[in-house]
């Protein structure tokens, strides 16, 4: 029988009642490794209104999560706070036989010091743009070479693209590489319940940011509209909505578009089947959650050759683009709603992700990468 290992989960970025959406995928990744051992996660921050420390507890099987609130103060008073916060919560468990830390900065730094003082091993899963030089983030001479301290004293960097890891190795954080990516939950994202649509629709789902380039979408969408073309564009996510509220109420284009909010998972999966084709114009990626759930709920992409998009996009299963390039944009969509552009079929799309991203996939790769260095 496999032994079941006690895997201490550490992010710099999870769901909390600070940020619902922050680091969601981290969350998955540990729901992902708790089908084959037993994962903690322990994450710890700074929140505004309370006056003392607070503990929250939750068990889904193999499962715990424990999230630790502390007020919060100036910010070099919150990190030295969170740094002492964590070492105790975890002294208070008894010794974990490996840490995977998620995000590498600052958490990593709890990592790093129980690898020197308890030689438990730590391996790095990294999802941050911040690492690719098309991201404007500028990263300071301090905080790169913490950053590279906790790389060289990892035992495995996991990036979830390719295109992520030789950046992060461009930069002078070296380590051996394997890229384990992100992951799907198929009983929300599926293909079962798809909806025709009499009139097609363009869906794009994020937190509405300068990478997501949502004016850009705007822009070309509306020019189709302008040319006479019959679609609805629905845009929303987990950001600011209010420039596209501005924006909706001062042009022609508004009856076409439809804002909504964030969503939970089950909302996406359903916005996933009820559209055409999703719409992914970033300005940079690593590897969208966005593009592998669309394909598992069969749905074909629209997306920009920025990232590691590429690295998972299949013939058939869209269409890439250069980046900020709105007229192949303009011409890709008007060659779907001219019916010109054939993809694969659904369930192809569903089961190529499924074949690539499911839980148990994943928690198969994390666990060969724990295997090697617990040998």
């Amino acid at each position: 029988m496999k032994t079941k290992r006690n895997i201490l989960f550490l992010a710099s970025w999870f769901p909390s009642k600070k940020s619902f959406f922050d680091g969601d995928f981290v969350e998955r990744h540990a729901k992902a490794v708790a089908l084959i051992h037993h994962v903690t996660v322990i994450y710890v921050v700074s929140l505004n209104g309370i006056s003392e420390i607070k503990k929250e507890e939750e068990q889904i099987d193999n499962l715990k999560i424990v999230r630790i609130y502390f007020p919060s103060k100036s910010k070099i008073q919150n990190q030295w706070t969170k740094f002492k916060l964590y070492i105790k919560e975890i002294n208070s468990y008894p010794r974990f036989d490996l840490i995977h830390v998620n995000v590498t900065y600052p958490v990593g730094l709890v990592a790093l010091y129980l690898k020197l003082t308890k030689k438990i091993p730590y391996v790095i899963t990294e999802h941050w743009t911040g690492f690719l030089p098309q991201d404007p983030a500028h990263i300071p001479f301090v905080k790169l070479f913490l950053m590279k301290k906790i790389v060289k004293n990892s035992s495995y960097l996991l990036p979830v693209s390719d295109n992520l890891g030789k950046a992060m190795s461009n930069l002078g954080l070296k380590q051996q590489t394997k890229t384990i990516r992100n992951v799907i939950d198929f009983d929300i994202f599926n293909s079962t319940n798809h909806i025709e649509n009499e009139i097609p629709k363009f869906l794009h789902i994020s937190n509405l940011t300068f990478q997501k380039n949502c004016d850009g979408i705007l822009k070309v969408t509306e020019r189709l509209w302008k040319d006479n073309y019959v679609f609805e564009l629905h845009i929303g996510g987990n950001g600011d909505l209010e420039p596209f509220y501005r924006y909706k109420n001062t042009s022609d284009f508004a009856d076409k578009l439809v804002l909504f909010g964030a969503l939970s998972q089950q909302e996406v999966a359903v916005k996933m089947n009820e559209a055409n084709v999703f719409i992914l114009f970033s300005r940079f990626e690593n590897q969208p959650c966005v593009q592998i759930e669309s394909f598992a709920c069969g749905l074909p992409v629209i997306a920009t050759d920025v990232g590691g998009i590429s690295e998972v996009f299949p013939t058939g299963f869209g269409q890439i683009t250069p980046s900020e390039n709105e007229e192949e944009l303009y011409q890709s969509l008007k060659n779907i709603l001219e019916n010109k552009t054939h993809f694969k079929s659904k369930k192809e799309i569903h089961l190529f992700a499924k074949e690539n991203f499911s839980m148990q996939k994943i928690a198969n790769a994390f666990d060969e990468i724990y295997n090697q260095v617990l040998k």
